[in-house]
């Protein structure tokens, strides 16, 4: 594979599309200190799920280019311990939108990047929630 043809699996993986020639340059850029494509989705993959990423509809992802330049691959991820969910609502954790998803019959795994699946389980909620105040009413009006 060229480094070409891995900056654009990277890019394609990288879910903050902006400034693609700048983080094309940053790829080349870091190419002596990077450590393998497998290892940078894998980082890329795990942010995805992280609270930074997902908070503020996705404002806390840097951009791609910055990622590179800052060797965000070696970041430390913060992660939700499964089932400790105690004291928050489900969409405020990876774990709860996970679970919640799998309620849903909406899974992970059917998507190609974490944010599309939680976006998927957040309207599949609100119209589960809609439908059943919409029965409630319903019943009320009766």
């Amino acid at each position: 594979m060229t480094d070409e043809q891995a900056f654009d699996i990277f890019y394609k993986a990288y879910p903050r599309k902006v400034a693609k020639g700048d983080a094309r340059k940053a790829w080349a850029q870091t190419k002596s200190i990077r450590p393998p494509l497998e290892q940078i989705l894998a980082a890329i993959q795990a942010q995805c799920n992280t609270e930074q990423w997902l908070k503020d509809n996705h404002s806390y992802i840097p951009y791609p280019a910055t990622w590179l330049r800052a060797e965000r691959w070696d970041d430390e991820i913060e992660t939700t311990i499964p089932g400790k969910v105690i004291g928050k609502d489900w969409h405020e954790t990876w774990t709860g939108i996970t679970m919640k998803g799998e309620e849903l019959g909406i899974f992970e795994k059917d998507f190609d990047h974490p944010i599309k699946f939680r976006e998927a389980v957040y309207k599949a909620a609100r119209e589960k929630e809609a439908a059943a105040r919409n029965n409630v009413f319903q019943l009320k009006s009766a």
